[in-house]
């Protein structure tokens, strides 16, 4: 009698093949607890509700839920995952399932436009346990885009980043931070994981960053300059090294006055990092090569000339042993009168 309910349920749901063919699925139940095996003989559920993969059902942690029925109950009820029924396996691992917020996450992504981006976030142990949960996740399924671009999905992505990030949580501008992405809106925003990093996100959970007493400052700098030379107030807002030099808010003030000239820019971070950096902020585009025919020597006397800044802990740059004959002429000529007749 035990086997036939068994097999009856384990054909309801799709889950004969659970571990390769009915004879080793059989086995696995045989192994179950009693609670895990009543858990899942009692399933009654229209087959035709559930969209997401039936495998969720059979999961050891789930079955082992006193509530289990309640708790596919609440998959079932989440009606804004169309596309996404794959990421439901992220609600059933360990952190999740144990949260005392189990009920009350799941209510709360039901009120996202689209439960993807929640989805993604909502059973990692970082976003669990963080002391900002409930307001980042109601922030997340609430936010608009308020830019003109009305990418609703980039700031969402942002958010998410940002309340599953170690470092924002510990540090004291967190929900500044949070603030301020949603402030400025996908304007100002990366996607998770572009190249090269010249955004306020990668800026709110930078190590380096969130330790410098500029920190929140840097933050409205970045997001009002993200197009043209964000990438390369990046690298020098991050790397411990600038951010300790005197000259540091000198370089970060000049190339905002000058943010509409990328070759400055470049310049101007190669100056302080070297070249690797300069071109790795730079994407290893069609920007960096045009140095290549100039004494770079003589640019970087020109830059401290133009700022009056005499510092000889910059001069360690690989890009100095470039041997080239040829003198910067009519372009910084220009250039540099250019910039004479700016001030």
């Amino acid at each position: 009698m035990e086997n036939k309910k068994i097999l009856k349920i384990l054909k309801r749901y799709d889950l004969v093949d659970l571990y390769g063919n009915l004879e080793e699925t059989i086995k696995w139940f045989r192994s179950l607890n009693d609670l895990q095996k009543k858990n899942l003989l009692s399933l009654n559920f229209d087959p035709d509700t559930i969209l997401f993969d039936t495998e969720i059902l059979a999961n050891k942690d789930l079955l082992n839920k006193p509530d289990y029925l309640k708790r596919v109950e609440a998959f079932i009820s989440i009606k804004n995952a169309e596309g996404w029924h794959h990421l439901f396996h992220d609600m059933v691992n360990k952190w999740f399932l144990d949260s005392p917020k189990f009920y009350q996450d799941i209510e709360t992504l039901k009120k996202a436009k689209c439960a993807q981006t929640p989805l993604w976030i909502i059973g990692d142990y970082t976003f669990v346990k963080s002391p900002y949960h409930d307001k980042d996740f109601n922030l997340l399924v609430t936010a608009k885009d308020n830019s003109d671009r009305d990418l609703d999905f980039v700031v969402w992505e942002n958010i998410a980043t940002l309340a599953a990030s170690v470092d924002s949580i510990r540090s004291k501008y967190h929900e500044i931070d949070m603030d301020t992405i949603i402030r400025y809106g996908s304007k100002s925003l990366q996607t998770p994981h572009s190249y090269p990093e010249s955004t306020i996100t990668y800026l709110a959970t930078n190590k380096v960053s969130l330790e410098d007493k500029y920190h929140l400052e840097n933050m409205e700098i970045l997001a009002s300059n993200s197009d043209v030379i964000g990438a390369y107030l990046y690298q020098i807002m991050t790397d411990a090294k600038a951010i300790n030099r005197r000259d540091y808010r000198a370089i970060i003030r000049e190339m905002v006055e000058h943010k509409d000239n990328e070759h400055y820019a470049y310049l101007l971070c190669a100056y302080v990092l070297g070249e690797e950096k300069a071109r790795r902020a730079e994407g290893l585009g069609n920007v960096s090569y045009d140095f290549w025919k100039y004494d770079m020597e003589e640019l970087y006397k020109m830059v401290d000339e133009k700022l009056n800044v005499v510092d000889s802990d910059f001069c360690e740059v690989e890009s100095r042993m470039i041997e080239t004959t040829e003198k910067p002429k009519t372009f910084f000529k220009r250039f540099k009168e250019r910039l004479s007749k700016d001030k």
